[in-house]
């Protein structure tokens, strides 16, 4: 029963993930393969015994260096992370002691995580996400950077360094990695300007980017600072939208006329 089982979940929610949209951002299934891995490390804890726990932590590792490296470089090496992970199921009990694991788990996994693998190898047969990500970020990434080193640059002025971290904000919302980024060097600016309610939202907008970015709830346009509600949409600026369209291939909607910044109150 627990191979029907980890079949049929695997197949809903990858097919889920893909009626939704949600398996077009890279760290999808990356955070698929990472979380599987974590649940043999909950299990040493429940049974109480260290020596799995540091054995199943060990095991995590090494799952998760070949998933993170699948996500920057080829994404081929996250389906080896899955299947690999399926097959180390299969052989658990031989390589670990670890009494908190239910009788059911291993096959169960393995069938999810089997099935998975299959599906994102048939994924990448027919998209192009396969390859690895240019310069280690998505083709967002080099503007971003550009925004940030700009901001970098304007420390001396601390509100036009915050506007260039607003324009990197609204590039950022397309990638996990690069909203996370941003937000870091908000709650930055927030930490050398002293300023209580810019770190605070900026703590709160970082778990927010975190978890929400690679499911598309973000409210594009938003530049990002605790002087703006995280759930107000913005129109975004020419420029920005232009590059936008041209890393992403979607239109950002209403436009808003260059030169028109908001900065923090």
């Amino acid at each position: 029963m627990e191979f029907l089982v980890g079949l049929t979940l695997a197949l809903g929610v990858s097919l889920g993930a893909t009626v939704a949209g949600l398996d077009r951002e890279r760290a999808f299934y990356t955070a698929v393969a990472l979380a599987v891995g974590t649940y043999y490390i909950l299990f040493a804890v429940m049974g109480g015994s260290s020596e799995a726990l540091i054995r199943e932590v060990l095991a995590f590792a090494v799952l998760a260096a070949v998933a993170v490296v699948g996500f920057r470089r080829n994404f081929w090496l996250v389906v080896v992370a899955l299947a690999g992970h399926g097959l180390f199921d299969v052989f658990h009990a031989r390589l670990i002691v670890n009494e908190g694991v239910p009788a059911y788990w291993p096959m169960f996994c393995m069938s999810y995580d089997v099935t998975a693998a299959l599906y994102l190898a048939w994924l990448l047969r027919r998209r192009s996400f396969a390859a690895p990500l240019p310069e280690g970020g998505r083709p967002i990434r080099a503007y971003v950077q550009s925004e940030l080193d700009a901001a970098t640059a304007l420390q001396a002025s601390p509100a036009a360094s915050f506007r260039k971290l607003e324009r990197a904000h609204v590039l950022s919302q397309t990638s996990t990695w690069e909203h996370v980024r941003v937000h870091w060097h908000m709650l930055c600016w927030g930490l050398r300007q002293r300023d209580a309610k810019e770190i605070a939202g900026q703590v709160l907008r970082i778990v927010g980017a975190a978890t929400k970015t690679a499911f598309g709830l973000v409210p594009i346009g938003n530049t990002g600072g605790a002087n703006i509600s995280p759930l107000k949409r913005m129109p975004v600026s020419g420029d920005l939208a232009e590059i936008l369209a041209a890393a992403t291939g979607r239109a950002t909607g209403k436009l808003l006329l260059p030169g028109h910044e908001v900065g923090p109150e």
